[in-house]
C-alpha cells in the first residue's frame, strides 16, 4: 500500500495547487507573516499575525480526501487480510486525518486560535497513537480467548 498511498499523495497534491488560485503565494505568505507571541511569563513562541482561510481551506481539503482515500484503503486491507497493526494503522489515520479536518476547520472559522489550534492537533496525535494500540492490545486478547 505504500507506493499507492505515495502516488494519491502527489495527485492530490497536484490537484489541490491546481484547483488553488496562487496557492504557492499563499503559503509563502504564511510564512513571512509569523510573529513571537507571549504564551506565558517570559516565554515567547512564533504565530501567525493574520489568518491564513485560503491556505488552511486546502490543507482541510487534503485531510478530508486523505481521510476519505484511508476508508478506502481499509476496505482494501480487510479484502487483503492485512495483519491486524497494519489495518489498525489504517483505522488510526482515518481518526487523524478527519480530526485535522475538524480542527482546521475551527480554525478557518476562527473559533480557535492558533496555539488551541497547535493543542489541538498534538492531542489528536496522541489519539491517533491510543486508537490503534487499543485495537492491536484488543485483538490480541480475543486471539487468546
Amino acid at each position: 500500500m505504500g507506493v499507492v498511498t505515495l502516488g494519491f499523495v502527489l495527485l492530490l497534491v497536484g490537484v489541490i495547487f491546481v484547483v488553488t488560485p496562487n496557492l504557492v503565494d499563499k503559503i509563502s505568505d504564511f510564512f513571512l507573516d509569523f510573529k513571537l507571541q507571549e504564551v506565558a511569563s517570559h516565554w515567547q513562541l512564533p504565530a501567525p499575525k493574520t489568518a491564513h482561510p485560503v491556505l488552511y481551506t486546502a490543507i482541510l481539503q487534503f485531510c478530508l480526501v486523505f481521510a476519505i482515500f484511508q476508508i478506502a484503503v481499509l476496505g482494501a486491507r480487510f479484502i487483503l487480510r492485512d495483519p491486524i497493526d497494519r489495518t489498525a494503522g489504517t483505522i488510526s489515520s482515518i481518526v487523524f486525518w478527519f480530526g485535522a479536518s475538524l480542527i482546521l476547520n475551527s480554525l478557518i472559522l476562527e473559533t480557535v486560535e492558533w496555539f488551541l489550534f497547535l493543542g489541538l492537533l498534538i492531542m489528536l496525535i496522541g489519539i491517533s497513537i491510543v486508537v490503534k494500540n487499543s485495537i492491536v492490545l484488543i485483538a490480541k486478547i480475543f486471539r487468546q480467548t
